[in-house]
């Protein structure tokens, strides 16, 4: 990689006694925020006893309302925010976040450029907490989360052309973050505790009395995953095996306490093969605790590398220089777990697989280790569609994920948002700005080799050459920005790249690492066909594009809006040529109108439907677009603002709804004046 921490390994003693005011802890501060941070157990119990929301504020596009409205892929993320106001001072601020009550800031991004890449100062951030008025911190935004401010890295650091910062920020009755200057690209994770919860707010002083602290957390975390766990060398035990697996053979792999609860604290993997690559993807990592099993993974996938090997370090994984693939995630049982590595490809494979497991105080907070993971065929450019990495029933703690794409041209392959639902949200509670500001970095340049990063919490792990064509690993985990869930997580990335056609296709391999508790469900099965599968390389993945340029864009089961002829054409609605969008529309053309005046009307009947009906209309959004109340059989369903600076393609549910005499007349009534562009209608 392009940077190589080399510091010299921590004794197990620092780590102990950094965690000593850990036990029977009440107040939650900025010290014990630290401590859990690098406390890898903590992630591994679900805290009933102190529960939280992991909440996000972002920049992101607020024409996006919902699934079913205009805007639900619109770009453009970094401009909005809550709202502005004057401060005391009469000077204008834009909010970027706002919580009442207790909670605390984790994590803290930027893109390190303003409205320009020539602008690297951008603008002051301000963060007021408890509601005062005199805010708590004061500084350059970019110098913040750069490291370059009070907060030092790696607590603090520069990724490319962005910075992170992950300092815990806790307050006991509320913040607020704002920018001076005109709000750009920004994502802030914060928790949000319960009402009662004991919270020690955040201030500079005690900032500067926990200066030891605070250095000792940045030497630990700059270590990364070479940092011992906690627990003394004499109370593990060491299980190791090594094997030459023909195709189809597997290597087991038993682990256990003497029958008592057990941990494990240490997972390393080495493997050779004449075709290392294709070997890391079709050698298949498999863990199963106490009869559950929780991991089904490629084990280059599970590590970061499943299309080749190369070299990172992180907090709680790393691939060494000479191929030693390590974890140091916490992966408690209760009374045994069985590992295996089973080779699904066509080679024979040598691995060893080695597991440091020591003792365990299981309780009912306790939870197992997941990773789930996901392929699938080439996945269309168009149209837009969110990407879900998992859904999870059950109670748990999601911790991470690794996003791989094989991409077969030059240029950008990740506009989409992440979107993330947590338990009841109808709203998803993380809503993004892209794909790479989601794993840390930005854009502002297609990205190529040089944008490799690697720091405790994020990785460009590789990034193709030239201009990302070919294969990109991007990896983000969690420790205070860790997701709690009670009942369910949906977690999603919007599929969406620059080059937005039906012939063009981009190919995924993600990984989703988490903690639940015993009996979780996730919609993720294993995919033997899949790993086994020889891995693409760019030009099958570009002849196969070719191929596909010979069939024209048709939505499956589309009504197209231009070969119908039941269109009633209210008085002064004018036919209008030279509708276009980012992307391609269905069939190739589109039925398109401009409004002039409030309340003009046009109308269109679907004939020949005999039974209830669920109704979708495709419509397009742009600069030029009007606003449009829709009415079904005569009465009103909904309002739709088709206004937005893309142009694109918008996919709205109207619902279900009974024929009369055997048709759906759908109207569309004018609010602001503008243009109606319809590509088509969908009646199944």
């Amino acid at each position: 990689m392009n940077k190589r921490k080399k510091i010299g390994i921590m004794s197990t003693a620092l780590l102990l006694m950094l965690l000593a005011g850990k036990a029977g802890a009440q107040e939650v501060s900025m010290q014990s925020l630290l401590r859990e941070m690098v406390d890898r157990e903590s992630l591994a119990e679900f805290r009933d006893e102190a529960p939280y929301r992991t909440l996000q504020a972002s920049s992101y596009n607020r024409a996006s309302v919902a699934p079913d409205q205009p805007g639900w892929f619109a770009d453009s993320d970094g401009v909005s925010c809550i709202r502005t106001e004057k401060n005391s001072q009469g000077e204008t601020e834009w909010v970027l976040m706002e919580d009442k009550g207790p909670g605390a800031i984790t994590k803290m991004w930027a893109v390190c450029f303003y409205y320009g890449l020539d602008d690297t100062k951008g603008a002051n951030l301000k963060i007021y907490l408890d509601g005062e008025e005199k805010p708590a911190i004061c500084c350059n935004f970019f110098e913040l989360v750069q490291g370059k401010a009070f907060v030092k890295p790696p607590l603090a650091a520069e990724t490319r052309r962005a910075g992170n910062c992950y300092l815990p920020i806790p307050y006991a009755r509320g913040c607020k973050v704002t920018m001076d200057k005109k709000v750009f690209y920004n994502i802030i994770n914060y928790r949000s505790y319960p009402e009662g919860t004991r919270v020690k707010t955040f201030s500079m002083d005690d900032f500067r009395r926990s200066e030891n602290l605070v250095d000792s957390v940045n030497r630990i975390l700059a270590e990364g995953c070479v940092q011992e766990n906690r627990m003394p060398k004499q109370a593990l035990k060491t299980f190791r095996k090594q094997q030459t697996l023909d195709a189809g053979e597997t290597l087991k792999l038993s682990v256990n306490n003497r029958r008592k609860a057990g941990a494990v604290r240490l997972l390393t993997v080495r493997l050779k093969a004449d075709d290392e690559a294709q070997a890391l993807r079709s050698t298949v990592l498999k863990a199963t605790f106490d009869g559950e099993q929780t991991i089904w993974s490629p084990v280059g996938d599970f590590f970061n590398i499943g299309v080749g090997m190369k070299s990172y370090r992180m907090w709680e994984r790393a691939v060494e220089e000479d191929g030693t693939m390590i974890c140091r995630w916490v992966m408690p049982y209760r009374k045994n777990a069985e590992w295996e590595l089973e080779n699904l490809g066509q080679q024979s494979v040598t691995v060893e697989l080695a597991i440091e497991s020591g003792p365990y105080d299981w309780t009912e907070s306790s939870m197992y280790f997941h990773s789930s993971w996901r392929m699938d065929e080439p996945t269309p450019g168009f149209p837009l569609f969110d990407y879900n990495l998992v859904k999870v029933e059950g109670q748990g703690l999601y911790v991470g994920d690794q996003f791989t794409v094989l991409n077969p041209e030059q240029g950008w392959w990740g506009e989409g948002d992440e979107k993330v639902y947590v338990d009841d949200d109808v709203f998803p509670s993380h809503f993004g700005t892209g794909t790479e500001d989601y794993y840390g970095w930005a854009g502002g340049v297609v990205p190529n080799p040089v944008d490799e990063f690697d720091e405790p919490f994020l990785s460009n792990v590789r990034v193709a050459s030239p201009n990302s064509m070919g294969y990109n690993t991007c990896t983000r985990t969690r420790v205070l920005d860790a997701i709690p869930f009670r009942n369910r997580i949906d977690f999603n990335i919007e599929s969406s790249g620059s080059i937005r056609t039906g012939w063009f296709h981009l190919q995924y391999a993600v990984n989703t690492f988490w903690y639940a508790k015993p009996g979780a469900v996730c919609n993720r099965k294993p995919l033997p066909e899949m790993a086994a599968r020889k891995l693409t390389t760019l030009e099958e993945l570009r002849q196969f594009n070719e191929s596909c340029k010979k069939n024209k864009y048709v939505f499956p089961g589309a009504l197209e809006a231009e070969n119908m002829d039941t269109f009633q054409v209210g008085e002064g609605v004018l036919p209008y040529e030279g509708m276009s969008v980012w992307g391609e529309l269905s069939n190739g053309a589109v039925k398109a109108f401009t409004f002039g005046t409030e309340g003009q009307t046009l109308e269109v009947r679907l004939t020949e439907l005999f039974q209830k009906t669920p109704l979708k209309v495709c419509l397009i959004t742009g600069n030029g677009s009007g606003e449009f109340d829709i009415k079904v059989n005569g009465t009103f369903v909904k309002t739709v603002d088709l206004a937005s600076e893309h142009s694109a393609v918008a996919t709205i549910d109207l619902g279900e709804f009974e024929p009369v005499d055997n048709a759906l007349l759908i109207s569309f009534v004018c609010k602001t004046p503008g243009n109606l562009g319809i590509d088509y209608f969908l009646t199944k």
